[in-house]
């Protein structure tokens, strides 16, 4: 337990962007590190935290957490993965709010963003090797993508809209699979 609480603790803690840019830390740790998950199942954990209420990296901690060790696990990974933001955001509110405003800052942050862009494009380049698999997929992709870029259409919408559409895929055309 103490295992699950101190590697989400550092990815919490050596991580800056939000879920997305957690996950190549997240699959590092979980898959080669650790071996907890594979990709597979990499990739299931990702897909149900999107489409679950709250960030990504807290709902990823909690799926492996469960997965790992049950209802403990989950609560473990669950608080690691929060307490360096908890500390961090503590420390900053308290001391260093005026800080934001200091060009140096606004400077770094430039950096920081850029640097958690590569890192989440990096994420989807890698997920996408294992999603994007065939014609179905493919298209999926793109009209999502087009749908939400180009048009603005809810991801909520997408969701369901695509999630009730594979099924019906899959069971009248794809034979039942």
């Amino acid at each position: 337990m103490f295992e699950l609480f101190f590697t989400f603790f550092k990815i919490g803690l050596f991580t800056f962007g939000g879920g997305y840019a957690m996950i190549p830390l997240i699959e590092r740790e979980m898959m080669y590190n650790k071996k907890w998950i594979d990709k597979d199942e990499l990739l299931e954990i990702i897909s149900i935290s999107q489409m679950t209420p709250g960030p990504i990296a807290i709902n990823a901690a909690t799926f492996i957490g469960k997965k790992k060790l049950g209802f403990l696990g989950a609560l473990a990974a669950t608080i690691g993965v929060v307490t360096p933001s908890l500390l961090v955001i503590t420390i900053i509110s308290a001391f260093f709010s005026q800080s934001f405003l200091n060009p140096i800052m606004q400077k770094l942050f430039i950096g920081l963003r850029a640097g958690i862009a590569a890192l989440i494009l990096s994420s989807v380049l890698k997920l996408s090797k294992n999603t994007l698999v065939d014609f179905f997929s493919y298209s999926v992709f793109f009209i999502s993508f087009i749908g939400l870029i180009f048009f603005n259409i809810s991801p909520i919408l997408l969701i369901l809209f695509f999630g009730i559409g594979s099924i019906v895929f899959f069971s009248f055309y794809k034979g039942g699979q």
